[in-house]
């Protein structure tokens, strides 16, 4: 079993606040930052001045950066301040961007509290089964309108390639887990080795099978605990955690999440819960084009292949003693999508059947 690290990350706010008065004309001294417990990567902090104004700020993890193309909060800035000008989208509002070390430590932006709900339930049960339908459909009505949305008329044509996604992540992720399997323990000194013995025979499979060419602007992390719903009413009305995000193609943010009892069969219709069927009829039409028909099931080898190596990348900040919540070992478990993955890959083979050599 994977040891737990405490996770510190505790801020100057004295030296914060000084330089936030800079950016936040109504901000009134002294602000105080409250570490917020949930999330994995990227530390998040509540901030509260003396009016009882409340901020969120993001920061980079402090200590030795993994993975080059990790925690690049400069980028969720960008792209929180490109689709804050699409009217009506629902991004909360940035204020500042701190590249500067010596604030508090590490880069940095700030942005608009958005009150509202954040649900970590995948049964939404604190949601009247009356409001889960409607929650979805909003969900994915988002979904499909961020995949609408053009990058280049918003300023973020340089925010990733348009072509060859697929092949391009595995190669990168195939180097990021090469990068996890060597970091060591700081009990032990042990390294943490490969998320799974098949990891290169996955990322082959999809190499060979790869969905056909579509782009667009990619949350990367889409779920609903980095959504805030209304306070009241089953609707979206902000999309956070933007660190992953990057031009992409849209189907891998298309797979069926749902998971949970309340998704079952037997108990849906009482749950109040749609159908994925449902889901991706609307996803459809907000966005004018159907995911299912373009190679739906190696894409969802590559999205598990990925969601795989994600939380092996948590198991290496945490014996590395980067985790930045104490929560980071319950998410230990979830490498087991690999195997979920194989599974997938095999059935996709055998569906195939041997190729004819007339």
């Amino acid at each position: 079993m994977a040891s737990k690290v405490q996770a510190r990350h505790d801020l100057n706010d004295d030296v914060l606040g000084e330089y936030l008065q800079q950016h936040l004309p109504d901000l009134c001294l002294p602000v105080i930052s409250t570490k917020k417990g949930y999330g994995q990567s990227n530390p998040m902090y509540f901030v509260d001045d003396a009016k009882k104004q409340r901020y969120i700020l993001r920061k980079k993890p402090s200590g030795t950066i993994m993975s080059a193309v990790a925690h690049q909060v400069d980028r969720e800035y960008r792209v929180l301040q490109a689709l804050g000008t699409v009217e009506g989208f629902p991004v909360p509002r940035v204020y500042c961007l701190c590249m500067d070390d010596k604030i508090i430590g590490t880069t940095f932006y700030v942005m608009q509290y958005v009150e509202g709900r954040i649900l970590t339930d995948p049964d939404l049960s604190e949601l009247a089964s009356a409001d889960r339908r409607a929650a979805w459909l909003s969900v994915i009505s988002t979904l499909a309108w961020l995949h609408s949305i053009d990058p280049d008329a918003i300023g973020l044509s340089s925010y990733g390639k348009k072509t060859n996604f697929y092949a391009r992540h595995c190669t990168t992720f195939s180097r990021i887990e090469a990068q996890q399997a060597q970091v060591k323990d700081v009990s032990n000194g042990r390294p943490l080795g490969g998320a799974h013995p098949s990891f290169y025979e996955i990322t082959a499979y999809i190499g060979a099978n790869l969905p056909s060419e579509r782009a667009g602007i990619i949350h990367g992390d889409y779920k609903f605990d980095n959504i805030v719903l209304h306070p009241t009413e089953p609707r979206v009305v902000a999309v956070l955690d933007w660190e992953l995000s990057t031009i992409g193609h849209p189907l891998m943010e298309c797979l069926d999440d749902q998971g949970g009892e309340a998704y079952d069969d037997q108990k849906r219709a009482q749950s109040g819960m749609p159908e994925m069927g449902e889901l991706l009829d609307e996803y459809t039409r907000k966005a004018g084009w159907d995911p299912r028909g373009d190679r739906w099931e190696v894409a969802k080898v590559f999205h598990l292949m990925r969601g795989g190596t994600i939380s092996h990348g948590i198991q290496a900040r945490t014996i590395s003693g980067q985790a930045s919540s104490e929560f980071s070992h319950v998410y230990f478990e979830n490498t087991k999508s690999l195997d979920a993955a194989l599974d997938t890959m095999r059935r996709l083979k055998e569906e195939k059947g041997p190729k004819s050599n007339i």
